[in-house]
């Protein structure tokens, strides 16, 4: 049966007039100024390319995922990318239904860090393990993890964290401009072996080459 609780959510959206459910978790979604568009909504603790493969070659626009504390595998990704639907967590369904192409919809976070770091010209190439996991190939031969993170002000616990869920990294990349990096994170960056840098600070690391 369809969700009463995201059928609720997606129906106080401004932007929508209606909605009607293809089934358990493929809504169409019918907007005031633009042509409706189809979503699958997933409820997965981490996304993989099993539970994307029943919407490519489909008419879906948007894929996504409903818990908060979800995470995509690279693999999702890639396959979403490809068959050209937008992916992500709830948010990104949400910036969908007010864009004219919903399929072209990204996160700003991730999609500000991986054309930044994607754009440097001594970055190969940029792929992602997770969603907030990017795998960077460097042109000294190098691949280095970068996890992203969005906090005002950063802290080892933070970093902490991010460790215990993502596992050994080499960069903590804070996407949040504002806000600062606490000199505790600094510390537990430096036990862990590790190193955490704000936008500018990663591209000059990555300009300098001294790993």
């Amino acid at each position: 049966m369809p969700d009463n609780f995201i059928q609720n959510l997606l129906l106080k959206h401004d932007e929508v007039t209606c909605i009607v459910w293809q089934s358990d978790n493929l809504v169409e979604i019918f907007r005031k100024n633009y042509p409706p568009f189809q979503a699958a909504i997933l409820k997965q603790k981490i996304v993989t390319p099993e539970h994307v493969q029943p919407f490519l070659d489909t008419p879906v626009s948007v894929v996504v995922n409903f818990p908060k504390v979800g995470k995509w595998t690279g693999g999702a990704i890639e396959l979403c990318e490809a068959s050209w639907q937008a992916w992500g967590q709830w948010g990104v369904l949400l910036r969908a239904i007010n864009n004219e192409t919903p399929q072209s919809t990204e996160n700003p976070e991730i999609a500000f860090s991986r054309k930044a770091l994607g754009q440097h010209s001594r970055v190969k190439n940029i792929s992602f393990e997770f969603d907030h996991l990017l795998l960077i190939e460097h042109d000294l031969g190098n691949t280095l993890k970068v996890a992203l993170l969005y906090e005002y002000d950063l802290t080892g616990n933070d970093i902490r964290n991010t460790w215990e869920e993502f596992g050994a990294f080499d960069i903590l990349l804070k996407t949040n401009p504002n806000g600062s990096i606490l000199e505790d994170a600094y510390d537990v960056a430096e036990t862990l072996g590790t190193k955490v840098f704000g936008i500018r600070d990663i591209l000059s690391y990555l300009a300098k080459g001294n790993f």
